[in-house]
């Protein structure tokens, strides 16, 4: 299967649902921060970008993969 494409920009966008962190037995919501320091250490800055509500957006193919790989 190929990655989807934003048809205005041609990058390939990833949707994910927010990562959750326990702490003794309650939940700590830090939405998508987990997912952006991950790219953020990864990737190039110009190659990515937070759209919202877990929506990535990648200029580059393998850039896209390795993040569903991860995330998904």
């Amino acid at each position: 299967m190929l990655p989807s494409r934003n048809p205005p920009n041609g990058w390939f966008v990833a949707s994910v649902p927010a990562p959750i962190n326990d702490r003794i037995g309650k939940h700590i919501y830090q939405g998508w921060t987990p997912c952006m320091q991950w790219c953020a250490e990864n990737f190039e800055q110009h190659n990515w970008r937070f759209v919202s509500e877990g929506v990535f957006e990648f200029r580059r193919a393998d850039d896209h993969l390795m993040f569903v790989l991860r995330w998904s």
